[in-house]
């Protein structure tokens, strides 16, 4: 397969790979033309679409990658991708079963779409070797699987904690106040995970857990504005909400750096109200477009034109672009394979990566190495944004992306 891949594939690898200037966008007229006609490669796609923690985007995100790597790309080797898309509803429940049925398809590998509710698929697809590959884990479960049984472009969990904190600690703020939905995975993730790293930068931080629907603005803005902190924000929760509690804090006087975690539909709705409002994301997002290098403005225009051809163009979203992203760089990562599209082979790509460049984020390796203790890691790096006065993003260190200090860790302290 390596050999006869398309030539639109290869291009655009060409592209990433090169730090040269873009070419120019493909107009309209151009762009989707491609129409593979091969056998299809099913991918099994775990997003969370209902329930308490839901992100529906993730699902959009991913089909708009399907449209991409086939109409664009031309496909893997003149075959499409199929996607196998389950929907979670939060409940391990219903993961078990997406994971019984990708084993029983024998899908070649599952994209994690941030699915918070994996931890008892985990078990079914390892026991199967089928990979779990994508940009970040829904949850700390899956980044702690054995070596070949899980991939993330970006690095673990940590990476959110880690960079967050490292960012609030770089401005000064001692004390923060920051929201996570409600829900078990975040209790353990802050007890283990977030905590541990606040005290070792000496930041005071207090955790709000509001429900992931029906939470009172109001009333949570000024639960945290209650600990009289030098920062508001989130650790994760859905758009709107993240948008709703923006408004709140605002709305109530407090006029400091609020930290949006990964969110972005909130600058859409204020524009350059949102001006100062500090972001992570774990990659380029649309609204950094205007000051991004110029071949990730292009990869940000193809990833509009791809929403925009699925009728999503209004889910531009975070976590609509990690979907994205896991679905593209996974494509990319199997058009190396020389030979049938098995398992097997998806887990052996995987494994040889190294300096890849990935869509709208870093170059990465995969070889169980970059993050002490965490195999599945395939990079330590992060990026961060600030809100600009015409509302878009513009990234805080002047090359994008940064090595994370993983010695405040506590798993890889030394």
């Amino acid at each position: 397969m390596r050999k006869t891949t398309l030539a639109a594939l290869a291009a655009v690898t060409a592209l990433w790979l090169s730090g040269c200037e873009a070419a120019p966008s493909e107009s309209a007229a151009d762009f989707g033309t491609e129409n593979p006609t091969g056998e299809p490669i099913v991918l099994g796609v775990m997003a969370p679409t209902t329930g308490a923690t839901a992100y529906p985007d993730t699902a959009y995100g991913a089909q708009g990658a399907e449209y991409y790597v086939n109409k664009v790309l031309g496909g893997i080797d003149g075959r499409p991708i199929k996607l196998d898309i389950c929907g979670g509803d939060g409940s391990p429940e219903h993961a078990i079963n997406c994971a019984n049925s990708y084993v029983s398809k024998k899908v070649p590998a599952v994209i994690d779409a941030y699915e918070p509710a994996l931890q008892g698929a985990l078990p079914i697809l390892g026991a199967a070797g089928i990979p779990l590959i994508g940009t970040l884990a829904g949850t700390g479960s899956a980044d702690r699987v054995e070596y070949g049984a899980a991939f993330y472009y970006t690095g673990p969990t940590e990476v959110s904690a880690l960079g967050s904190l490292t960012m609030l600690d770089s401005i000064g703020v001692k004390k923060a106040a920051l929201a996570v939905t409600d829900a078990p995975a975040s209790h353990t993730y802050v007890d283990e995970i977030i905590r541990p790293i606040a005290g070792e930068l000496g930041i005071d931080v207090s955790i709000q857990y509001p429900p992931g629907n029906g939470a009172n603005f109001s009333v949570l803005a000024a639960t945290q504005l209650a600990e009289d902190p030098d920062s508001t924000g989130v650790i994760a929760l859905p758009e709107d909400s993240c948008t709703e509690l923006y408004k709140a804090i605002r709305q109530q006087g407090f006029t400091d750096t609020f930290f949006a975690g990964s969110c972005s539909k909130f600058i859409n709705v204020l524009g350059g109200e949102a001006e100062g409002a500090a972001t992570q994301p774990r990659l380029w997002v649309h609204a950094a477009r205007d000051h991004a290098p110029d071949e990730v403005r292009q990869q940000l225009d193809d990833f509009q034109k791809s929403m925009d051809a699925i009728g999503h163009g209004d889910q531009l979203s975070t976590r609509a672009i990690y979907a994205f992203a896991g679905v593209v760089n996974t494509a990319k990562a199997i058009g190396t394979i020389s030979g049938d599209v098995t398992a097997a082979s998806v887990t052996d790509a995987m494994k040889g990566l190294k300096d890849f460049p990935t869509f709208a984020g870093p170059n990465v390796t995969c070889d169980g190495k970059v993050w002490p203790g965490m195999p599945t890691a395939c990079s330590k790096q992060a990026i961060f944004f600030e809100v600009q006065s015409d509302g878009t993003l513009k990234s805080v260190e002047e090359q994008g992306y940064v090595d994370l200090d993983l010695s405040l860790i506590p798993d890889t302290a030394s």
